[in-house]
């Protein structure tokens, strides 16, 4: 299916994400599950088994002390998974769905191990990048606030910037800028809907009362709602880009270009 490249607003947007998650819902979320929720199930069933359940309001004061007794032992553990999650398991997963994502909307085919590797090979400059991009958006906030919710807008595309057009560090942030500061309208609007979303659907989640099965639900749900925001922020790029530099141009000249050449290998043959 040929999608729209263009620059779009926000219903657009939102179009065109439903169409790639619908026409490839299979692909993308075989990555999920060979990423994202398997590792998510094993970090929340070893948080089960290692702690009691969380202290709710009200709880006596020997119920708290337990609960952070046990917290404190099993810290080591709970540390060491949520930094493999952190460092490894979410950049790794997120380079796969936008890459995946970005060569579908174009029109290119991919598969998801294929996804995965170059995911992997993306992996070192993801966590620089971010690292860069959360030590401005903790400076920002210290200093004023303001300047740090800002900072978290305009860097917001730069992992899509690392993964789809292989630009890492400062220089992803300032391209990040450049792209989302004259779009920052939809930018906001387009994260606090998603946001919403996503909060609501936890919510619902929520109220499953068996721990591991609301675990299980939780992670399949996270993991199709993950499929669709980064749907939803890849076309959010392409159509940054298309506004910048007039990508949507570009493309339509490259794409010409490509049939004019298959024509012609053609007429060869028949030739």
């Amino acid at each position: 299916m040929a999608y729209r490249i263009q620059q779009l607003k926000l219903g657009g947007i939102l179009d065109q994400a439903v169409a790639i998650t619908k026409d490839h819902f299979g692909l993308l979320f075989s990555i999920m599950v060979l990423l994202f929720i398997p590792a998510n199930l094993i970090a929340g069933y070893a948080q089960i088994a290692l702690l009691p359940p969380r202290p709710t309001f009200g709880s006596p004061p020997e119920v708290i002390q337990a609960y952070n007794e046990a917290a404190f032992r099993a810290f080591p553990v709970t540390m060491g998974i949520t930094l493999l999650l952190l460092f490894v398991v979410m950049p790794l997963t997120n380079a796969a769905v936008i890459n995946a994502v970005a060569r579908l909307y174009l029109g290119q085919q991919t598969t998801a191990v294929e996804s995965i590797k170059y995911g992997l090979s993306r992996l070192m400059p993801l966590i620089w990048t971010s690292i860069l991009m959360g030590l401005a958006i903790m400076g920002g906030l210290i200093l004023l606030i303001i300047p740090g919710i800002l900072f978290a807008f305009w860097f917001s595309l730069s992992t899509h910037v690392v993964v789809i057009e292989g630009i890492s560090g400062g220089a992803a942030l300032k391209r990040s800028k450049e792209l989302v500061r004259p779009n920052m309208g939809t930018m906001i609007v387009l994260g606090l809907l998603l946001g919403g979303i996503n909060f609501g659907v936890g919510l619902a989640v929520g109220i499953i009362p068996q721990p591991y099965l609301q675990l299980l639900v939780h992670q399949v749900v996270i993991g199709i709602m993950t499929i669709f925001g980064t749907a939803a922020f890849v076309v959010f790029y392409f159509s940054c880009r298309c506004g910048v530099e007039n990508f949507d141009l570009q493309y339509l000249a490259e794409s010409i270009g490509a049939e004019a050449n298959l024509d012609e290998g053609q007429k060869d043959e028949e030739w």
